[in-house]
């Protein structure tokens, strides 16, 4: 009988916890969406997009997407196809994972867009940090109960968890978002070093887990039936890149050309061997804005 009544009481107690606990979180979710930042300066997606909003496109991908909105690219972007776009790419190694979480939110405030483009970097389908494992994608965002449940719904690691619902606590958005290289983009690397791309290529290789990308590659899918959901074409594009025979591409291009053939309003372009100068380049990845208004006008321009 006592034993009945010890577990009766732990459970009220554990029920009242959680009641209070789930009041906490709704009560403070959202208590940020009046600050609007301008794209150019900050590096999060929630106070920079606002809600019921309509877009001609959006960019979803690495920091390698980002560089199009930094520094005043993104109204150079706008000014050049005659669109306007929201960028939901994430800077700190943002791979499927945080792509699909962010594209999800971004429908749930009322938003809508007719095509977007995933610019693609191989390494998102392999490397754990880029995607469960990611403290960073989040770092910039102020907390929303929708994105807590979609951490848990996908079954990130608890200390991901734990990291965003600290959140509650950030006030300061416009100095915590803010983008710390401006003017990096206006740069030009000089020229291409060979042995630091043999380097990077071990790196990403050192990074591949066994059993990665068929863990990561079904977000494709679950990325394509969201944008189907919310009447969005998706383009998949495999950005350039330096590093010749990069690690586990012959893959990620089968999948996506799969992905383009199963789907009608799906479509992939493989740009992985164009733009070699490093003119349009200020680092060994990241395209300066020559680079990127380059890009804009040969491979965005043509998909409209």
């Amino acid at each position: 009988m006592q034993i009945l009544t010890f577990l009766k009481k732990t459970a009220a107690f554990t029920i009242i916890n959680t009641i209070i606990l789930i009041a906490a979180l709704v009560y403070f979710s959202g208590k940020n969406r009046d600050i609007h930042l301008n794209v150019a300066d900050t590096e999060s997606n929630l106070l920079s997009t606002g809600e019921n909003q309509h877009y001609d496109f959006a960019i979803l991908g690495t920091s390698r997407g980002r560089v199009f909105s930094r520094d005043d690219n993104h109204i150079q972007v706008e000014k050049l196809l005659d669109k306007h776009f929201v960028n939901l790419a994430k800077g700190g190694g943002g791979g499927l994972m945080p792509a699909k979480l962010h594209l999800a939110h971004f429908y749930s405030r009322g938003n809508t867009v007719d095509q977007i483009f995933y610019l693609i970097d191989p390494w998102i389908f392999y490397s754990p940090i880029n995607n469960e494992k990611n403290n960073f994608f989040l770092r910039d965002e102020p907390f929303e109960i929708s994105i807590l449940w979609q951490l848990l719904l996908d079954r990130y690691p608890l200390d991901t968890i734990f990291s965003y619902v600290q959140k509650i606590a950030g006030d300061d958005w416009e100095s915590i978002s803010r983008y710390a290289g401006p003017g990096l983009t206006k740069g030009t690397l000089k020229n291409i070093d060979s042995k630091r791309i043999n380097k990077a290529r071990d790196y990403y290789a050192s990074r591949y887990g066994e059993n990665s990308f068929q863990r990561y590659n079904q977000y494709v899918d679950k990325i394509n039936t969201l944008a189907q959901i919310n009447a969005s074409r998706i383009t998949y594009i495999m950005l350039p890149l330096l590093i010749s025979d990069f690690p586990g591409i012959d893959a990620v291009d089968l999948k996506l050309q799969k992905a383009a053939k199963q789907n009608a309003h799906v479509s992939y372009v493989n740009s992985s061997t164009r733009m070699q100068s490093p003119t349009y380049y200020y680092d060994h990845m990241h395209f300066n804005t020559k680079g990127i208004l380059f890009f804009s006008s040969e491979f965005f321009a043509p998909l409209f």
